[in-house]
């Protein structure tokens, strides 16, 4: 009886110390961001487009927010910050920083001024998100926009093209049906559409206003080589670019973009058979072979491994027209979220989700493909419904340009950031 009554008293001792645990937990819980300050930090890897578009977003949230620069881990160090928690103990002994307090993966960080919100969208600025959610033991809301090279459970907030979702879905159903994932059509731009008071504000400059602009110039968007839903840049399709480029009748001022992330060899690829190529037609070099495929402009190299470059934003918005290769997803998003034409290169050559993607775009009328006057498509030449025929894709009538609501995306973006901080802090 005396033993009875005995492990009585230390099953009651027990279940009263349970509860005292998991009032302090719930407690904890509903304070998860008191301790953390009022701001967001935005990591970024020094990649113009991901910094506008992470900006954008930490701008909407109307928080005040700061720019960290995120550190390229090591081979070792950055496996063990995004493999998930089975590593990151092991991580912590074999990768401790040399200064208490500081951050290992964002720079001019410390572990105590942590924000309540961290939002990156590039893989080199990834360990630094994790380790932000680390650091502050779960407290901090970790955003990011795309798929990231970690367990998705490890983000708070993803966010997500419909590309995005279809490449989980083909992982499994179960994959792309997520409860902290925000969906847009586009990979998201950043770009908001502005209102008629903005652009008052802005004032009638047409190098300033993106709805103004320059006349005949076309924007040419070269992607990092492999996008991996469905197409590969070879050198073939570089090669059938620079002929159509060449073969345009209006002869439009041409600016070249590549990006800062792009493999050396399709670097040296489109130097020597697009850009050389290009700028061997000038009008003013001598003996550059047949006068009809001349250009009446300069053809102007903007590379984004190098520094001094003018905004990407600022290019494509000062662009009549946009030629993307099909594996460049954020140039087109940004192009289309601009409101310019997008005439995607290589398209035809694209398979799996990625072509169904594009297939939706072209029926949607935000995209079409690059068939140029005097390419050998031309025999297809057909008139758009209002009678005149594209220059840059005469492959069938088109319907007219739709506009793509570049400002709902941001607004639903901030709304599901809004609403999962409030549920993780209930």
């Amino acid at each position: 009886m005396a033993t009875l009554l005995a492990r009585r008293a230390v099953q009651t001792c027990a279940r009263h110390n349970r509860g005292l645990t998991l009032g302090a937990t719930r407690q904890y819980t509903a304070e998860r961001h008191s301790s953390l300050a009022a701001k967001v930090w935005v990591l970024t890897n020094g990649d113009p487009v991901d910094a506008f578009r992470t900006t954008s977003v930490a701008a909407g949230l109307q928080i005040p927010f700061e720019t960290k620069h995120a550190v390229q881990a090591a081979g070792g160090s950055w496996v063990a910050e995004t493999l998930g928690r089975p590593l990151r103990g092991l991580g912590s002994l074999l990768f401790k920083s040399s200064q208490p307090g500081a951050l290992r993966y964002v720079q001019d960080a410390a572990a105590t001024d942590l924000p309540r919100i961290a939002i990156a969208a590039s893989r080199e600025a990834l360990p630094g998100l994790l380790e932000v959610g680390r650091m502050s033991r779960g407290q901090s809301m970790l955003v990011y926009l795309g798929v990231p090279q970690t367990r998705l459970s490890n983000i708070d907030v993803l966010v997500l093209s419909q590309l995005d979702r279809m490449r989980l879905r083909e992982l499994g159903p179960g994959r792309a049906n997520l409860d902290n994932a925000a969906t847009t059509l586009l990979p998201f731009s950043g770009v908001p559409a502005k209102t008629d008071t903005q652009r008052q504000e802005r004032g009638a400059s047409s190098a300033d206003d993106a709805d103004s602009p320059c006349q005949n110039t076309l924007a040419v968007c070269i992607g990092q080589g492999i996008e991996s839903g469905g197409f590969r840049l070879l050198t073939r399709d570089v090669d059938v670019l620079a002929e159509g480029l060449m073969r345009i009748p209006s002869r439009p001022r041409m600016r070249v973009l590549l990006p800062r992330a792009m493999n050396k060899g399709v670097r040296r690829m489109v130097e020597s058979h697009l850009i050389r190529r290009l700028q061997a037609l000038r009008s003013d070099t001598p003996g550059s072979g047949d006068s009809q495929h001349r250009f009446s402009a300069a053809v102007e190299v903007l590379d984004y491994s190098l520094s001094g470059q003018p905004s990407p934003v600022d290019v494509i918005a000062s662009a009549s027209r946009v030629v993307a290769t099909a594996d460049n997803l954020q140039m087109m998003a940004l192009a289309v979220s601009l409101g310019r034409p997008v005439y995607i290169a290589g398209e035809e050559r694209t398979t799996g989700v990625l072509r169904s993607h594009y297939h939706a775009l072209d029926s949607r009328n935000l995209v079409r493909r690059f068939y140029p006057v005097g390419s050998k498509y031309d025999y297809m030449l057909m008139a758009d419904i209002d009678g005149a025929a594209d220059e840059l894709s005469v492959i069938r009538d088109h319907d007219p340009w739709a506009k793509y609501d570049a400002q709902r995306d941001l607004d639903d973006i901030v709304s599901f950031i809004r609403m999962r901080y409030k549920q993780i802090k209930q």
